[in-house]
């Protein structure tokens, strides 16, 4: 009987996970069409000018893969798994303990990085984007610090400016972000090892190269003040004032066992040396596994865990208090790189770490390898390998914004926005199918609040911003100040009026005007986990008084 090393169980087990994930996400590649986020980040992709009003620039970054895939959305998909994969693979290897164990540490990193496309968003967006630039900017980083020689530094020169280029067009704030890490290291560098430096600051010089490939340099101040410009006029909450505010705010929402397992945490990194430290980094970790099994009835009942990133990044902040002692600046970028990445969302700042899972199981894998304790050891393996398969079977049993889950996607149908062909649940495919050309070409103001998927099934065209979001109060009156009167008067318009847009200028007119408008009711769809019989409702000709339907 073959015994197999806790090493080769480990290899093992990360061939096991990333089987499961990669096999999971292929099925589901050619499956079901989210008709919320996923038609904001193609309408994006298809044409990254599709309107003035812009605050997010990664459809520059998305447009060149989009089109070499001509739009078909299962490979494209594939194509995004395929990229994200290969950047975990890039950080597993390198943050092995020893050479011995690369093959390991790759294999997993490329299962936990498939993590990213948690709770089911598997289109390609900048969330997925800004997350493959922050693995390939701490992969480069970590090949600086542990390896020497030119070609080690060209790669990693080139892996960080690959990463830097991706975070400037997904997320902005990353990309700063990471730029500062880089200066910083290269200063810090400079006396004691100027190759490192070099490489550094030539990832720099390289990243504007790479840029300028999706867009001209001379074209960049523009797009800055442009973006500048629509996050004033959106008001958004990203801005270095507001962003303090949401944080703490949100946080209120962060359920209790998960507040004890940070104050658990930060008080074991702050005491780690002493006894204390010890006490409070098993607490941290009691109390985060406490609350993954706290989430379990509810998702075997067909919900999804809100907060699975926070609870596996403070259990990794604990077992960091415990066993690290070596690769010190690895653990701490791999355990702070969720909080860059989420910086700028419209979601709770705390549920936004579950689309960076892959930085804290990376964190767990490498820290178990370090553990004198056997059965601690043991235990870290087991979590982190067997999480990647877990969260994302969770994840296709409920996905978001679907009404059913992957393995009900049978129906086949062509996608509204591309064209290409999917299959769909059945809820899904009469919607498609009701809904499709009933508005061909009109302008339409959606105030239900639902989606930029309602328009694209419909065939109008949203003016202005592409999407009303639930979430900001303010923008159907930006929408409706920037209509002259004729566009107004011949704006369609979705209802039932979402109620944080009762008070705004386009639903009271919509109300004012109702009785010469013709109503047509759309056949029931889910949206945001709720059961929505939206009515389209267009201007009536003028024997038309009092319609009814």
């Amino acid at each position: 009987m073959v015994r197999l090393s806790s090493a080769g169980l480990a290899l093992a087990g990360a061939v096991l996970a990333l089987l499961f994930c990669g096999g999971l996400l292929a099925y589901g590649a050619g499956r079901g069409i989210d008709l919320t986020d996923e038609i904001f980040y193609l309408v994006w992709a298809r044409d990254p000018e599709a309107y003035a009003l812009l605050y997010q620039p990664f459809g520059y970054l998305l447009h060149p893969l989009y089109a070499l895939l001509g739009g078909d959305i299962a490979h494209y998909r594939l194509a995004g798994f395929a990229i994200t994969a290969a950047a975990g693979v890039l950080l597993g290897r390198q943050l092995a303990p020893e050479p011995a164990r690369r093959l390991a540490f790759a294999v997993f990193g490329a299962a936990a990085a498939l993590v990213i496309y948690f709770p089911w968003i598997v289109t390609p967006s900048y969330n997925s984007a800004a997350n493959v630039g922050a693995m390939l900017v701490l992969a480069g980083v970590a090949t600086l610090l542990r390896t020497e020689g030119a070609p080690a530094r060209l790669t990693a020169a080139l892996a960080i400016a690959c990463g830097l280029c991706a975070a400037a067009f997904a997320k902005p704030p990353l990309f700063a972000l990471g730029s500062v890490l880089v200066v910083a290291l290269a200063t810090w560098s400079f006396r004691g090892n100027r190759g490192r430096s070099i490489a550094l600051l030539g990832a720099m010089a390289l990243t504007m190269l790479l840029i300028a490939l999706f867009l001209p340099l001379s074209r960049v101040p523009g797009l800055l003040a442009r973006i500048a410009a629509s996050q004033h006029i959106l008001a958004l909450p990203n801005t270095p004032l507001r962003l303090p505010i949401k944080v703490l705010g949100d946080g209120a929402a962060v359920p209790p066992l998960l507040t004890a397992a940070a104050l658990a945490a930060i008080g074991a990194l702050a005491l780690r040396r002493t006894r204390w430290g010890g006490w409070l980094g098993h607490g941290a970790i009691a109390f985060g596994l406490l609350y993954l099994a706290s989430t379990v009835p509810d998702t075997l009942d067909g919900g999804i865990p809100e907060f699975p990133g926070l609870a596996l990044l403070l259990i990794a902040m604990g077992y960091a208090a415990l066993v690290a002692r070596r690769d010190g600046l690895l653990l701490a970028l791999l355990l702070v790189a969720p909080f860059a990445v989420a910086l700028g969302t419209f979601n709770n700042q705390w549920a936004q770490l579950d689309f960076s899972m892959v930085f804290p199981l990376l964190a767990l894998f490498r820290l178990a390898a370090d553990d004198p304790l056997p059965w601690r050891r043991t235990a870290a393996t087991l979590v982190a390998i067997a999480a990647p398969p877990l969260l994302l079977l969770a994840a296709a049993m409920a996905p978001y914004s679907l009404p059913d889950s992957i393995f009900a996607q049978a129906i086949a149908v062509r996608h509204p926005l591309t064209g290409s062909a999917l299959l769909v649940d059945e809820e899904t495919a009469d919607f498609l199918n009701g809904a499709r050309g009933k508005a061909t070409g009109a302008l339409l103001v959606d105030l239900s609040g639902t989606g930029p998927g309602v328009a694209a099934a419909l065939g109008a065209k949203a003016p202005v911003l592409l999407w009303l979001n639930p979430a900001t109060a303010t923008w159907p009156d930006v929408v409706w100040s920037r209509l002259t009167e004729q566009a107004r008067r011949r704006a369609w318009f979705v209802a039932p009026v979402l109620p944080l847009f009762a008070p705004s200028a386009p639903a009271r007119w919509f109300t004012a005007h109702r009785a010469s408008y013709c109503r047509t009711p759309l056949p029931r769809m889910t949206f945001w986990w709720e059961a929505r019989s939206l009515e389209l409702w267009r201007p009536c000709p003028a024997s038309r008084a009092h319609p009814q339907g």
